[in-house]
Formats: C-alpha cells, structure tokens, sequence
C-alpha cells in the first residue's frame, strides 16, 4: 500500500532529506517535502520529475504560525503515515569547547529547531496522523551521553540529546494512547556537510536503510525505553 510521507529538511540538494524523499517517491509513494525556502533549483527539479507525487512544502521549524499553516494545508490534501524530522541546525561557535571560544547565545537556535521544532511540528500534525504512523526524527550519535567521546560540541550534542528525550516521552505517550511508533535514527556518518567525503555512507545508502527501519523497527521495550534511539539500521544505539 502507498503512503504518504512528510519530511523535513530538503534545504540541501545533496543531503539526506532530498535522498530520503527520492527514495519514498521511487517507492510511489506521496510526498511532501519542507523546508524554508522552496525556490530552489533541486526543489523545482523534483517537482519536475515526480509531478503531483512530490509537493513541496514551505515550513520555518522555529515559527509556531508557520509550522501550523504547513499542517493545516497538508491536512486538505492527505493524513500522513509517515512524518521524518530530518531538519537540523548547528552552529560553529555554539560548538567550540567551553574554554575555547564557546558562544552559548549560539546555542539557542540548534535547540530550537532540532528539539522544540520537532515537537511543535508533530504537535501540530497530531490531528492528521494515519492509523499506525510512524513518527521518527534523524538524531546522531551525538546526542548520547553514555558514548559520548567529545569535549565540544555542546550546541548539537545539546540539540540532539534533547530531541532523543523527546522521542521516548512521545514513544511512551502516543504509541499506547494512539497506536504511533516514535523512533530516534542515527543515520550514520553521511557524505554531507558537515561530514567529509571520508564518511562511510552517502545520503542515499543511509536513506535505503532508514527507510527499511522505518517500515519494520525494532520491538520496543518499556523497560530501558529500548527501540526508540536506534542506528540507521534498525541496531539499539543506546542513551
């Protein structure tokens, strides 16, 4: 059965969002693809190829007005089955070490739109979720205290971290109350900015796998809140 798909963060031609949403539409499946600005060359060009499958979605994670129009216009065209936060912000300053440098009014926009942005999104999709959505952010390894191996990058580790609680607090409220699954993917190291070409995976052999993770995750398990913060592959990553 075809689904529809939202997902967020197409802003980068080559990243995961536009390979993810290539992979949806190769599936035939509907997909709305957000991001800020959708004038932009790769935008067009998806609509292009793809026709009414792909429909771009303009959408600033971090204005609560905005986030509810981009619902409210998706909501008379589809319920969504599948919804991926895969927007993300950084900053290099915020990322510095504490005594090197580190700007912490640079931190305020990462948490903004990896974590609150990800909740006032599916805040506001709550009313046109499918039976049995599935609702999974793009995470990383970034936001897990217990493999930590940094001494900087507070402002994404912070973000990150962040959005991983958000996950399990959604898992553990929607998934009973609504039949949803809630996920928190670390997607690898991906070709993409600001990863090197050096990373192992490109966007588009991270997307394969996520998609596959998505359409069959790992059991979750109450105790440990396991199956909610998992590798690309469907593997526990752990907190």
């Amino acid at each position: 059965m075809k689904k529809s798909v939202f997902i967020t963060g197409l802003s980068r031609e080559m990243g995961l969002g536009v390979a993810l949403a290539r992979n949806y539409l190769a599936q035939g499946n509907l997909v709305f693809g957000s991001l800020r600005n959708i004038d932009q060359p790769h935008i067009k060009e998806l609509k292009e190829k793809w026709g009414d499958m792909f429909i771009p979605v303009a959408m600033d994670l971090t204005n609560l007005e905005s986030v509810k129009a981009a619902a409210a216009n998706v909501a008379k065209i589809s319920k969504i089955d599948i919804l991926i936060g895969n927007a993300t912000a950084a900053d290099a300053a915020g990322n510095k070490p504490i005594d090197d440098g580190c700007s912490t009014e640079n931190m305020l926009n990462a948490y903004d739109v990896n974590a609150v942005g990800f909740i006032r999104m599916v805040q506001a999709f709550l009313t046109n979720f499918a039976e049995a959505a599935t609702i999974a952010s793009i995470s990383s390894e970034a936001g897990s205290m217990g493999k930590c191996w940094r001494d900087d990058g507070l402002d994404y580790g912070m973000a990150k971290a962040a959005l991983n609680f958000a996950c399990v607090t959604l898992q553990r409220r929607l998934a009973p109350k609504y039949g949803y699954r809630v996920l928190a993917i670390h997607p690898g190291w991906v070709q993409t900015r600001p990863a090197p070409p050096k990373a192992n995976l490109t966007p588009e052999e991270s997307a394969e796998h996520i998609v596959k993770t998505i359409e069959s995750p790992p059991e979750y398990e109450a105790i440990g809140n396991k199956g909610v913060f998992i590798q690309y592959d469907g593997a526990e990553y752990g907190f």
